[in-house]
């Protein structure tokens, strides 16, 4: 295995730790009782657009800083 797979296979592990864990952060955010809302759950259809781009934009910004780590080593 050369050095470029090894690379992409630690990459790929640790995108699918730090996925997991942040599936499981949003989940147990979803199970919070809000007092401004009552009884009410929220859902993946509640999540407003803006707040998605936010986060797509914030995860471009981050790749886009791995990117550049990876030319100035």
């Amino acid at each position: 295995m050369n050095t470029q797979q090894k690379t992409m296979l630690v990459g790929a592990l640790i995108g699918a730790v730090i996925g997991a864990v942040g599936g499981y952060l949003f989940s147990r955010g979803l199970d919070m009782p809000r007092p401004e809302e009552g009884a009410q759950r929220l859902s993946l259809r509640s999540v407003p657009p803006g707040e998605m781009a936010k986060l797509g934009l914030s995860i471009m910004a981050v790749l886009r800083g791995v990117a550049e780590l990876g030319e100035r080593l």
